[in-house]
């Protein structure tokens, strides 16, 4: 069995799940059997890159706000690369119950490499020789997504949502012809399907396209992810999971065009500035970071829509005002264009679902099935680590 035709595939098979695979505990048994069969079909090691329980990075985050205003990055790192080690250990347990010896890997067992803020570290290195040591003895071997280790041998963390970084990279590395990806969502859509029902899954498209939705702001695959497969010549293979039949096969990333989408920043802060320099340097400032943002001007004002509550942001927008009340919506055209747009947060779906009925305006002509709207899972779980909601402490009347 292969996930992309084109004949048998080469080196070990590298699969990433995603947090909302483990919305409840019987996820892990899913991933198992799921893991287990590929064994059996394929017969070739297995790599799996795990997320941590969808909901738990956010908690673990909220919890560290109430403790303290600007924690060490290595004691950030620390925590909230506890939900992936959570999960790791989880998912060996429930292999070994279907019977499938595998070894539970730290990131120091990745054999990724990083560099920078231990909080969102740059990825510079994928060895493969840590990896392929633990594949020559066990047939699966379980992997924390988005964690790596820098030059002393401390654990750091890759960014938000870096799991499809991991699994790249460490496919990149062992010479893997694909690296799946299992999330919540049918594949690479035209938009957001939890805002724009009407949204198409992309059978395929160019490293370049789904860079480009990534680097707008789109939650599809980790622009770094992308970067690392284009390399090492992995095809990305986007799927839902649980998989079945109806869901399509997905969408491939390497082969293929550009596609038009629409991408609503939601989850940004927008930011507006006196002048387009001041713009520019809090820009450069963010990026070197590793902190991208999306720049515009509109009749408006001149603009800046950074991704929110990212940590080391603040003193690069001393000069600049917060619009709480003001969301942005891109529309990306497959000529490379992008046409940005501000409206009111309260009017951020409808814009989109309008930007979306302009690009695709005959949903009959458009490739791909539908992208089916649903409402996204926290798992009851996330709170393993934390308990529930933290409060503010109140002050204590020291002077």
């Amino acid at each position: 069995m292969t996930d992309v035709g084109g004949g048998p595939d080469r080196g070990p098979l590298v699969v990433k799940f995603g947090g909302s695979a483990f919305a409840d505990l019987g996820g892990y048994t899913r991933v198992a059997r799921y893991t287990a069969r590929r064994i059996a079909e394929e017969q070739r090691p297995v790599v799996v890159v795990v997320s941590a329980m969808s909901g738990t990075t956010g908690r673990l985050q909220q919890t560290l706000d109430v403790v303290a205003d600007t924690p060490p990055p290595q004691v950030c790192a620390m925590l909230l690369t506890s939900g992936e080690t959570v999960s790791v250990a989880l998912l060996t347990a429930a292999l070994d119950a279907v019977g499938v010896p595998a070894l539970p890997l730290s990131a120091a067992g990745t054999g990724l490499l990083g560099e920078g803020p231990a909080d969102r570290a740059r990825l510079i290195r994928a060895d493969p020789e840590v990896p392929l040591s633990a594949l020559a003895d066990h047939p699966v071997v379980v992997v924390p997504g988005g964690q790596a280790v820098d030059a002393d041998g401390g654990t750091v963390m890759l960014g938000r949502n870096s799991s499809d970084l991991s699994a790249a990279a460490m496919a990149a590395a062992l010479g893997a012809g694909t690296c799946v990806l299992f999330s919540d969502v049918p594949g690479v859509c035209t938009a957001d399907p939890y805002l724009v029902p009407a949204a198409r899954t992309l059978p395929e498209i160019s490293y370049e396209g789904v860079r480009r939705m990534s680097r707008h702001g789109a939650k599809v695959v980790h622009e770094s992810a992308v970067d690392w497969a284009e390399r090492g010549d992995v095809r990305l293979h986007c799927r839902p999971f649980p998989w079945t039949a109806s869901d399509g096969a997905g969408t491939v990333v390497g082969q293929g065009t550009e596609a038009a989408a629409v991408v609503a920043h939601k989850s940004s802060d927008v930011w507006r500035f006196r002048s387009g320099r001041e713009r520019r340097a809090a820009a450069r400032g963010l990026l070197a970071e590793g902190l991208r943002g999306t720049e515009f001007d509109s009749a408006s004002g001149t603009y800046l829509v950074v991704p929110g509550a990212v940590r080391g942001a603040a003193h690069h927008l001393l000069a600049a005002r917060r619009h709480d009340d003001l969301c942005l919506v891109t529309s990306l055209r497959a000529d490379g264009r992008a046409e940005h747009v501000l409206v009111s947060r309260a009017d951020a779906d409808a814009e989109a679902r309008r930007c979306h009925a302009l690009l695709y305006p005959d949903p009959v002509t458009v490739a791909g099935p539908a992208a089916p709207a649903r409402a996204k899972r926290r798992s009851p779980h996330s709170d393993v680590l934390s308990g529930p909601p933290p409060v503010p402490v109140p002050g204590d009347g020291a002077r």
